[in-house]
Order: C-alpha cells, then structure tokens, then sequence
C-alpha cells in the first residue's frame, strides 16, 4: 500500500505532539524540518508503518527513547492479563467461541500508542460493550470455511496487552481446527507499542511457535524479513493480519490475507465509509482501496 498524503501529514502531526513539551524551539525546528525532508524524499514503496519506524530512528537521535511507552505496555499487557479469565469466560458463553474471540482480538487494537491520541484503560473498556460490534458475517464464513481446509496458518499480530487476546483466539483455533499448524508472528525490535518476543512471554510462545519481521516496523514488509520468515509466509494457505499497520504494509501483495483491525484514522475511515474506530474484517481478494 502506498503512503497516502493524508498519512503524511498524520505522520508529520505525530512527531510534533510527541515533542511538543519539549522546551528547545531550535532543536525542535530543526527535528522537524528533518521530518519533513525524510518525508519528502520518501519512496513509493515506503508505506506509512515504514517512515514511521525511520522517524522513531530520527526523533530518539534528537531526543533519545521514550521510557513512558515501555511502562504502558507493561501496563496494558498486566490489565490484559488480569482481565483474562474473565474475557475467556464471556467466550465461552458464546454459541460461537471462535468467533467471539476473534471479535474481542479486534477490540483489543485500541491499544495503539501511535494512532489513538491518548489511549486510556476507560475507553478501552468501553469498548468491549458496544452494541454495534460485529464481525462481517460473509467475510468470517469464508475465513471458517479455509480454516478447514487449511493445513498453514500464519497469525501476524500487532500491539501489546492486544496480543493476551490473540493468545484466547489461538486457543480457540487450535480447539477447532486441531489439524492446523500455526506460526505467530511479532516485530523483531522495538515499534511504540507493538508485541515484539518478550510480549510474546504472555503465553503466546506456549501455544505456538513464534517468528519476528525481522524489523522495527510496525507492519511486514517481506523484503526485510528473514529467509524462514518469507519461507513461512510463502507456503501459509491463509494468513490472519491483525492491526492497521500490517494491512498497510500488506495490501498489494496478492497473498490470502484476513485483515483484523479497527479503522482508528479520517483517512481509513472515510476509504471504507464507516465511523472511528468500526472494526474491520476484510479479505486481501475481495476489497479495494
């Protein structure tokens, strides 16, 4: 998928609420003027999830790492965590357990750092009680239909404390279809927010097996990921892409991919005709930008 103009300028705001209560004028005028000439001098194929990884490079030069976000993603993987059983119980009420974990994985997606201003535990739960949260029926027959059929499954995920409940829909999906195989897949370096091998420590490494990007992008762009990991992907029957950054890295590339995410942006919103974040079930095949 290509970087949009509208996530351009999304991508320059970011940077400059993130060193807004920084006092140096200069210094700041001078990160963002190497801000925009990055931007600037971007290329086709570098996507959003790739330019922000280059300007999270770009601003820890200026200004080092942020310690604030390892801190929330300690606290929303522990919230996860202590909320589990209670989430797996409501599941388990449903008549359809797959289905309802899946649609709670997609819930758990707010929880990004880069996109959503300033993610709160309150609106996070809020979240789990709407009324109007539902998983696009024809889209989720067919993903059944090529589960049963399927022998490789790769499930790539996406943010932190999210990733407890992907480890609920693994279980669900290894209870299903317990002739599938099922590879994990994480960033291999530090994205804002993003699940990378110790999130995995969740209990996401007990279930299946779990590979990286290779990178710190917020998304898969197959040119940087390990042999194994093309090999991986390459001979997967279906792959399950959580998150907004993997579908925009992703998109484009011909491979069979269910897209899982919430539209957390205007320029996502208004390409798809629904409202902030309304979650998304889509096909690679069968859907168009």
């Amino acid at each position: 998928m290509l970087l949009y103009s509208k996530c351009m300028c999304c991508l320059v705001n970011q940077q400059e609420r993130l060193i807004e209560n920084f006092k140096d004028e200069e210094k700041k005028t001078a990160f963002m003027r190497e801000v925009m000439a990055l931007l600037g001098n971007s290329r086709p194929e570098h996507n959003a999830p790739w330019m922000s990884a280059l300007l999270t490079e770009l601003r820890e030069k200026y200004y080092g790492k942020d310690e604030k976000i390892a801190q929330m993603k300690q606290e929303f993987n522990h919230l996860l965590l202590q909320m589990e059983p209670e989430l797996e119980q409501e599941i388990q009420k449903s008549r359809d357990t797959l289905k309802e974990a899946i649609r709670f994985a997609r819930i758990g997606n707010y929880i990004d750092f880069s996109a959503v201003e300033h993610v709160t535990k309150e609106e996070f739960l809020k979240l789990f009680r709407r009324e109007n949260d539902y998983l696009d029926e024809t889209e989720y027959n067919h993903l059944c239909r090529e589960l049963g059929k399927a022998s490789d499954l790769v499930y790539i995920m996406d943010n932190c404390g999210e990733i407890v409940l992907d480890k609920i829909v693994l279980r669900q999906l290894k209870k299903t279809y317990p002739e599938l195989h099922i590879t994990a897949m994480v960033r291999g370096g530090e994205a804002i927010n993003d699940a990378t091998l110790e999130d995995a420590e969740v209990g996401i490494t007990e279930e299946v097996p779990v590979i990286t990007n290779n990178s710190s992008i917020q998304g898969v762009i197959y040119d940087k990921l390990t042999e194994e990991g093309k090999k991986i992907l390459d001979a997967a029957d279906l792959i399950l892409a959580k998150g907004q950054g993997n579908f925009e890295s992703l998109h484009g590339c011909g491979k069979n991919i269910y897209y899982l995410f919430l539209c957390k942006c205007q320029h996502f919103s208004k390409q798809f005709g629904v409202e902030r974040f309304q979650g998304m079930l889509i096909n690679e095949k069968r859907v168009s930008l």
